[in-house]
């Protein structure tokens, strides 16, 4: 039998300063015993700085404040990987998690939503949560982890997740700041231009694009994959000149190398000119990019813009930096 350390019996200024210096995974472990440790954790006042939901063949709950973190594995699926189980996050059951090896069992029954009230309450944490789903997260049901996630506010879903979830999935969640997308389910151009349009501060698309769908982006920041041709990147800097999207601050993407990329091709037509070697140092350690040439050039309102390059492998990969 394992010895117990009588923690709750010692005078208040002592079990402040034993919880003072106990770790986050303990102190969580600490605040699911009673109401009081809930209450004495809740009380040292930690404040999760971000809270990051992983949906794949269990849920896990990834808590960050400024010095630590710590995991919350639940609804674990003990059953072959070959067969997915489908859990209902509805009902509160007694669950367990792992902590240094050793398996905890909850002696309440929590459900999901439980969970999270427990873990907003006892760090703090208000903001909207970011929310990931991965492979053979089709065992929980979208609606359900809508209803006690609410809003997030980022967004990812992962290439291995099947099509008919992931739309399930940006149907329900169809309000976050950020979106990262690994692959495009819809078969229609009309449907995924429905979230360019939107005023995410970040989209990320994996998909093949077109000019159109550049120009409808009303987010701050694009990532795109796929590579475009030099003609499609010049014509996209001349509607900006003229001024499309006024939201943007941040492009990256990669033109097609295979055929040799001239630095002058993606620019003809448009005026330019050299950043100096020192503007160019400055703005890569802020952006924490790599370009081994930059050049400037200005909408016809006056706001300036920076086009930064390198290469890799066989694409040439662009950074469109907009300054307001």
């Amino acid at each position: 039998m394992e010895p117990t350390f009588p923690l709750l019996r010692l005078p208040e200024n002592a079990i402040f300063n034993v919880l003072k210096n106990t770790n986050l995974d303990q102190l969580f472990i600490i605040s699911l015993v009673s109401s009081k440790t809930k209450s004495l954790v809740t009380s040292f006042g930690i404040k999760a700085r971000d809270v990051h939901i992983g949906i794949s063949r269990r849920i896990r709950i990834n808590v960050y404040t400024t010095k630590s973190h710590f995991t919350l594995s639940i609804y674990n699926d003990p059953n072959d990987k070959n067969e997915l189980f489908y859990a209902d996050i509805t009902p509160p059951i007694t669950d367990y998690f792992k902590y240094q090896s050793r398996r905890i069992q909850t002696t309440t029954p929590f459900n999901f939503s439980d969970w999270m009230k427990h873990i907003q309450l006892v760090f703090c944490y208000s903001q909207p949560l970011d929310l990931g789903f991965y492979q053979y997260c089709e065992r929980f049901e979208v609606q359900s982890l809508k209803d006690a996630i609410g809003n997030v506010d980022v967004l990812s879903v992962a290439g291995q997740v099947t099509d008919v979830y992931r739309k399930e999935v940006l149907k329900c969640f169809n309000a976050p700041n950020e979106l990262f997308l690994e692959r495009n389910p819809f078969d229609e151009a009309c449907e995924i231009q429905k979230f360019f349009i939107q005023n995410y501060k970040m989209i990320a698309f994996p998909g093949v694009y077109s000019l159109d769908d550049m120009l409808l982006v009303n987010s701050e920041k694009v990532r795109f994959t796929k590579p475009i041709s030099q003609k499609q990147f010049n014509q996209f800097l001349k509607h900006w000149i003229r001024g499309s999207n006024p939201r943007l601050q941040y492009m990256f993407l990669s033109i097609d190398n295979t055929d040799s990329v001239r630095r002058e091709e993606p620019l003809k037509g448009i005026d330019c000119f050299d950043v100096e070697e020192e503007d160019q140092q400055e703005i890569c350690q802020k952006y924490r990019i790599k370009s081994y040439y930059m050049v400037a050039i200005r909408r016809k309102d006056g706001t300036p813009a920076v086009i930064a390059a390198e290469d890799f492998l066989n694409v040439l990969c662009v950074r469109f930096i907009v300054f307001y």
